[in-house]
């Protein structure tokens, strides 16, 4: 085990699910101080562009704007635990399958983009600098696995790569750190993708990236055992990782369900839609399943020596009023078939009562394992 490993959570969603009445877990605790006793030191805070309408109304999903992160960033700091920023560059949700410009970014030409991104990461970096919050790790971009900011830095069409994509991309990533490494010189630096078992795309991938020199430090991956493979094809990607590039690796999102049904909610992962789709894991969606999924992968980061790994939005409860997407940010990121509500409720580390899983006690159990050989 890394001495320094980061076990980190991203909880971007809790202020907002606060402002919709989820005042108190069961057992009266605040949430960050019952993460920092769990042994979690990192917080991961998503930050959207402008994740409004013209006229005001959100898009939902925790409406992670500029002001509201500060101020949470501040209680974060307060508890005691450090801050990993994450950059999506878009207005909403990013991820392989959407990376929308931000609206007011809509028009401009290359050469505009690569100065505006650069203007406006620096520009939100000093305002966390002024309010005197330390961040330990920024990341460029959410899952860029097929670019962002699309159409200028999108890389693949219908599995085909789309020419210039990578050198558009190159551009636009060396302008972001560019201009994290002028306001935070010493924070590190992570890229991120998604398909954490795909050994073959991370090595295209960072080859292909690396012709640009980019200035990064940690290659941050994506780990959803129902998309991503076998915990041994992690472990393959992982180890070719370390020997093909010479940089830290850390798991950027992971989660696991410990239910198949939260109420009413539409519901990312269920048992109907792993027998549909015939597959993997073999771990029950029982509370006992999500501990033994989150005792295993952790157990493999310490053996593989990675530097750590971030559950992805453990608090992030079934609220009345709360929901991943209101009617315009399905809009925004053209998802208006899919409906109200919390499509993680089942991937919490908490159950519909507010009491923790045991899934939240496993950092602190293997740690100590661990530790005492």
């Amino acid at each position: 085990m890394i001495d320094n490993f980061v076990y980190g959570m991203d909880i971007s969603s809790l202020p907002a699910l606060e402002r919709e009445g989820l005042s108190v877990f069961k057992g009266e605790f605040d949430l960050l101080t019952t993460l920092k006793k769990s042994g979690v030191n990192v917080i991961r805070l998503r930050l959207w562009n402008d994740p409004y309408t013209e006229d005001g109304r959100h898009y939902g999903g925790g409406t992670n704007d500029l002001v509201r992160t500060l101020v949470f960033a501040k209680r974060i700091q307060e508890a005691g635990l450090n801050i990993l920023l994450d950059f999506h560059y878009s207005d909403f949700w990013a991820d392989p399958g959407k990376q929308f410009m931000p609206k007011s970014w809509n028009n401009l030409n290359q050469q505009q983009l690569i100065e505006k991104i650069h203007t406006y990461t620096r520009d939100v970096l000093l305002e966390f600098r002024r309010n005197n919050i330390n961040l330990q790790f920024i990341q460029p971009g959410n899952e860029i696995t097929n670019g962002m900011m699309w159409p200028a830095a999108k890389l693949y069409e219908n599995d085909v790569e789309i020419e210039g994509g990578f050198s558009r991309l190159g551009q636009l990533l060396t302008s972001a750190i560019g201009a994290c490494k002028e306001v935070y010189p010493d924070t590190e630096i992570i890229i991120h993708l998604d398909r954490g078992g795909d050994k073959n795309l991370y090595e295209h991938w960072f080859k292909k990236i690396n012709q640009y020199k980019l200035d990064y430090d940690i290659i941050g991956l994506s780990y959803y055992p129902y998309w991503h493979g076998t915990l041994e094809a992690l472990s393959d990607n992982i180890a070719n990782i370390k020997k093909q590039f010479a940089k830290k690796v850390m798991i950027m999102e992971t989660s696991y369900a410990y239910t198949s049904e939260v109420g009413s909610s539409p519901l990312v992962m269920t048992d109907e839609k792993l027998i549909k789709t015939n597959e993997w894991p073999p771990y029950p969606f029982t509370k006992e399943g999500q501990a033994a999924f989150l005792k295993d992968l952790i157990s493999l980061s310490f053996t593989l020596k990675i530097h750590g790994l971030f559950y992805w939005e453990p608090a992030w409860l079934p609220v009345c009023g709360d929901t991943w997407a209101t009617k315009e940010g399905r809009e925004y990121i053209k998802e208006n078939d899919k409906k109200d509500g919390n499509e993680w409720a089942n991937q919490a580390l908490f159950d519909v009562d507010g009491y923790a899983n045991p899934a939240l006690k496993v950092f602190n159990k293997i740690r100590g394992e661990n530790h005492e050989k």
